[in-house]
């Protein structure tokens, strides 16, 4: 039992919010903007997530078209996502 503690300690996991670029990237975008929207602008950018890293096109493409008011609405919508 131990032994997963510590493996799962040494495990890597998204920070509070944190999503490096991007997340300057969508502080900086006009809102209220769409999903597709935020695709087309930084589709490309990387993520990191527990096992390894997604394009926020990726992570994205399984929902629908929403509406976002501000980054901090897109970038919670992210992270619940990879979470």
């Amino acid at each position: 039992m131990q032994e997963e503690a510590v493996t799962r300690a040494d495990e890597t996991e998204p920070t509070g919010g944190d999503l490096g670029a991007l997340g300057d990237a969508l502080d900086s975008h006009d809102y209220p903007a769409t999903t597709t929207e935020l695709v087309e602008a930084y589709g490309e950018y990387d993520i990191e997530i527990r096992d390894g890293e997604q394009t926020l096109a990726d992570v994205l493409a399984s929902g629908d078209d929403e509406l976002y008011d501000s980054a901090d609405d897109a970038r919670s919508e992210i992270l619940n996502r990879i979470v």
